[in-house]
Order: C-alpha cells, then sequence, then structure tokens
C-alpha cells in the first residue's frame, strides 16, 4: 500500500529526513514516536502530499506520487482513499458540526449519508451535530475532526497528534475509537504521537531520531 524507500527531506539545506525506508500494508496500525523535531510531522505532511519529498521512492499503492502528482485524477483518487487529520486541520468556524463534518462530502460531490449518520453515533457527537464549532470542547472537536477525515470512508487514515491537547479520558476514547476502525473495518491508519498509551495501541512502531529510523 504505501512503501518508501531512501526518502529524505530537506529544507534550507538542513536534512529534516535521512534515508527513511518502510513498507506500510492494508489494515497495519502504525504509529510514529519520536521528541519533538524529530520529523514525524514532515514524514506525514510527505505521505499526504502536502509537503514534497526531497529524494527517494514514495509508491502509494504501486504507484509513484511523482506520477499521481502530475494527475489531476489520480490526485484526486488520492485524496479521497486517505483521511487527513493533520497538525493543519482546523474546524471551519462559521459552520455548524454537521456542516463540517460533510464538507469534504460536498467538495468531492460523494454522497455520504449512511456514513454520516454512522460516524455521529460511533463518535458520540449526534447531540451535538447542530452546535457550532465555537461551543465545543477539545474532546469534542478531535472526534469532528476525526469523523470529517472519515467522512468518505477512505482506506487510509493519517492523523498528526491525534490526542493533542485532552486530557486522559477524551484521549482513551480517541484510541478507542481507532483500534476500532483498524479492527473491524480494517482500516490502515498512520498516527504521529508523543502519548505512549495511543502509540502502544498500534500494531507497529517507527521510532523517528534526528530524522532517520531508530530500533
Amino acid at each position: 500500500m504505501i512503501e518508501i524507500k531512501n526518502l529524505k527531506k530537506q529544507i534550507n539545506n538542513k536534512e529534516i529526513l535521512i534515508n527513511l525506508s518502510f513498507v506500510i500494508n492494508k489494515g497495519d496500525f502504525v504509529s510514529v514516536v519520536g521528541p519533538s523535531g524529530s520529523g514525524k510531522t514532515t514524514l506525514l505532511n510527505i505521505l499526504l502530499l502536502i509537503s514534497k519529498k526531497t529524494s527517494g521512492v514514495y509508491n502509494f499503492n504501486g504507484i509513484g506520487v511523482d506520477e499521481i502528482i502530475e494527475d489531476y485524477n489520480k490526485v484526486s483518487m488520492f485524496r479521497q482513499s486517505i483521511g487527513i487529520m493533520s497538525s493543519l486541520s482546523e474546524l471551519v468556524s462559521n459552520l455548524n458540526v454537521m456542516d463540517n463534518i460533510m464538507l469534504p462530502s460536498v467538495i468531492s460531490g460523494v454522497a455520504a449519508h449512511n456514513q454520516y449518520t454512522k460516524l455521529i453515533n460511533q463518535f458520540d457527537i449526534k447531540k451535538i451535530q447542530r452546535s457550532s464549532v465555537h461551543t465545543l470542547s477539545s474532546g469534542e472537536k478531535q472526534r469532528v475532526l476525526l469523523a470529517r477525515a472519515l467522512i468518505l470512508n477512505p482506506s487510509i487514515l493519517i492523523a498528526d497528534e491525534p490526542t493533542a491537547n485532552l486530557d486522559n479520558n477524551n484521549a482513551m476514547k480517541i484510541g478507542d475509537i481507532l483500534s476500532d476502525l483498524n479492527e473491524q473495518n480494517k482500516t490502515t491508519i498512520i498516527i504521529a504521537t508523543h502519548d505512549a498509551k495511543i502509540s502502544g495501541m498500534a500494531k507497529t512502531i517507527l521510532k523517528i531520531e534526528n530524522g532517520k529510523l531508530g530500533e
């Protein structure tokens, strides 16, 4: 599904990622861990095509991303197959909870009513679906962002610090949701996290230190 070989990323002549190589298969649950500044977010942004690699190979479903980027239809298919909860993800302030969750469906023109109903029940946000995002707690905001990332029923979810700034109870709720998605829906999940309890739920851990994969 995802194959990375000798991937490098440089910013202003500084090496952020150095010769990363790994494979993520369908149905994997992968946690990317490491100290702040180690390159976790940079790696996720490359996987999401938010940022470009400097060199190396990145194949997605057997297709090189350099080829995907040059083809609008392939980029569109890529975006629909991956749920994104990046460090840049924000709720749209002038839309209520329901409209925020449904936004990717509206943009893509893909019907998602059944998926929406499933998610608001699964994530316990049915009662707040008409609420303004300004009234939401931190835990509710994260669940809404996660629901929006999953509204098109993607085969892969990539999430950067999905439990950031949450108390232990709300963090574990998100962790349980991720585990259920992986076990029941066979969704491939890739998360970057500082939370040891959340990373411990993953089947595979990629440890990055100073831009390199550690043991």
